[in-house]
Protein backbone atom coordinates (compact mmCIF):
# COMPACT_ATOMS: atom_id res chain seq x y z
CA UNK A 1 0.00 0.00 0.00
CA UNK A 2 1.54 3.45 -0.98
CA UNK A 3 -0.42 6.63 0.40
CA UNK A 4 -0.89 9.47 -2.26
CA UNK A 5 -2.63 12.77 -2.87
CA UNK A 6 -5.59 12.73 -5.01
CA UNK A 7 -4.64 15.18 -7.91
CA UNK A 8 -7.07 15.69 -10.49
CA UNK A 9 -10.15 14.09 -12.23
CA UNK A 10 -9.21 13.35 -16.23
CA UNK A 11 -11.80 12.72 -18.86
CA UNK A 12 -14.38 9.69 -18.78
CA UNK A 13 -14.12 9.45 -15.38
CA UNK A 14 -10.17 8.59 -15.05
CA UNK A 15 -8.31 10.60 -12.57
CA UNK A 16 -4.87 11.29 -11.35
CA UNK A 17 -2.73 10.41 -7.87
CA UNK A 18 0.75 12.01 -6.99
CA UNK A 19 2.79 9.99 -4.64
CA UNK A 20 4.90 11.49 -1.89
CA UNK A 21 7.63 11.19 -4.43
CA UNK A 22 6.18 13.23 -7.40
CA UNK A 23 4.92 11.11 -9.58
CA UNK A 24 1.59 11.21 -11.38
CA UNK A 25 -0.32 7.59 -11.47
CA UNK A 26 -3.21 7.51 -13.76
CA UNK A 27 -6.58 5.19 -12.07
CA UNK A 28 -8.61 3.85 -14.16
CA UNK A 29 -12.39 4.70 -13.69
CA UNK A 30 -12.59 0.87 -13.39
CA UNK A 31 -10.76 0.97 -10.19
CA UNK A 32 -12.33 4.05 -8.98
CA UNK A 33 -15.46 2.63 -9.36
CA UNK A 34 -14.12 -0.53 -7.58
CA UNK A 35 -13.03 1.85 -4.52
CA UNK A 36 -17.32 2.77 -4.27
CA UNK A 37 -16.24 6.42 -3.71
CA UNK A 38 -19.15 9.15 -3.84
CA UNK A 39 -16.52 11.66 -4.60
CA UNK A 40 -12.54 12.55 -4.42
CA UNK A 41 -11.25 15.85 -3.54
CA UNK A 42 -8.34 17.61 -5.12
CA UNK A 43 -5.76 16.71 -1.89
CA UNK A 44 -7.14 14.10 -0.02
CA UNK A 45 -5.21 11.32 1.02
CA UNK A 46 -5.82 8.14 -0.71
CA UNK A 47 -4.40 4.65 -0.43
CA UNK A 48 -3.31 2.84 -3.22
CA UNK A 49 -2.28 -0.50 -4.79
CA UNK A 50 0.27 -1.11 -7.68
CA UNK A 51 1.40 -3.70 -9.84
CA UNK A 52 5.29 -4.28 -10.34
CA UNK A 53 4.86 -1.72 -13.62
CA UNK A 54 3.51 0.97 -11.61
CA UNK A 55 -0.39 0.31 -13.02
CA UNK A 56 -2.58 1.23 -9.90
CA UNK A 57 -5.12 -2.00 -9.05
CA UNK A 58 -7.20 -0.36 -5.72
CA UNK A 59 -8.24 2.41 -4.38
CA UNK A 60 -9.08 3.40 -0.91
CA UNK A 61 -9.24 5.55 2.28
CA UNK A 62 -5.98 5.42 4.07
CA UNK A 63 -6.45 2.91 7.68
Amino acid sequence: MIVATFYRWLPGGEAEVATEDGLLLAVSARVLAAGSFRQLRVGQQVAIELTPSGTVTSIHLPN
